[in-house]
């Protein structure tokens, strides 16, 4: 259109008063290119309905998406409610992991035994009643893991006895390892820890019964390892503390130092002092 008026404005010279005859011209000049933009406009839609096509379009997508975000969100604060309400269902509402009694009530760990010590006299778990029983399950043979939590264990005590020397402490090592480990081979192995460190072991039996009242796990191999003589013990790593009346306190995995160790047990044997039913659990 802007071409046909350019066309026109040009091709129409001013006379004053009146139109030259190249006027008449430029008429039919202009009237021929109106003529073609006008069959160009019925063969191509003209923008308006181009753009109206593209509006829809974009109308359609925005809907889409706009459902989509909005199942995102939804789903977003979905979750975030189920872990909140969650994490205060067993965690409390100062997210602590001590789960509580009334909820899951008193864990089911430790139990009567019948085992033997490296005097070779018969032991169950109420020769330790009166005393802080600190229970470690092991075997002689292990090449590292058992030493350090054993040596652990020994400077736990010897702080906790210098602080607290009126305290009676019993710390334990139970075999795993019936097989191997002899009364002989527990007690010079232990000897170069705490001197009031106490072996026992038993039957395969006596140990397996243990292991479960404790929920301690551990993996024998099979008969054809365990002749060569010459294997190693998957077991739980764990420091196992109850109380004087034989009930569970708590269980120090490898993530606690021996000054961390030694605060908890203190905490709780002035905790117990003050309270002798007070349970941790």
């Amino acid at each position: 259109m802007r071409t046909a008026l350019r066309a026109f404005t040009g091709c129409l010279p001013y006379t004053g008063t009146r139109l030259t005859r190249g006027t008449a011209l430029c008429h039919s000049s202009l009237f021929a290119q109106t003529q073609s933009f006008r069959q160009q406009g019925q063969a191509n839609p003209n923008d308006d309905s181009a753009e109206r096509l593209e509006l829809e379009k974009d109308k359609a997508a925005l809907k889409k998406y706009g459902a989509i975000g909005v199942f995102a969100i939804m789903c977003g604060v979905t979750l975030w409610y189920g872990s909140k309400s969650a994490k205060k269902r067993y965690f409390g509402d100062e997210g602590s992991a001590r789960v509580s009694v009334e909820s899951r009530g008193k864990p089911a760990l430790g139990g009567p035994f019948v085992l033997v010590n490296t005097d070779g006299e018969p032991v169950s778990q109420a020769e330790f009643l009166g005393s802080w029983a600190f229970f470690y399950f092991g075997f002689v043979h292990c090449p590292e893991i058992c030493p350090v939590e054993l040596n652990r264990m020994t400077h736990v005590v010897n702080a906790i006895q210098k602080k607290r020397p009126h305290e009676k402490i019993s710390p334990l090592f139970v075999s795993c390892d019936p097989r191997r480990d002899s009364l002989e081979a527990i007690e010079e192995y232990l000897s170069v820890f705490h001197p009031d460190f106490v072996g026992l072991v038993g039957t395969p039996k006596q140990v397996e019964d243990a292991c479960k009242s404790y929920r301690i796990y551990y993996s024998i191999p099979s008969d054809d390892v365990v002749d060569t003589n010459d294997y190693l013990i998957d077991h739980s790593i764990a420091i196992f503390l109850f109380d004087p009346q034989g009930r569970f306190v708590d269980f120090f995995g490898n993530r606690y130092d021996e000054q961390e160790i030694a605060q908890k047990v203190e905490y709780y044997m002035q905790k117990y002092q003050e309270d002798p039913t007070w349970t941790n659990w």
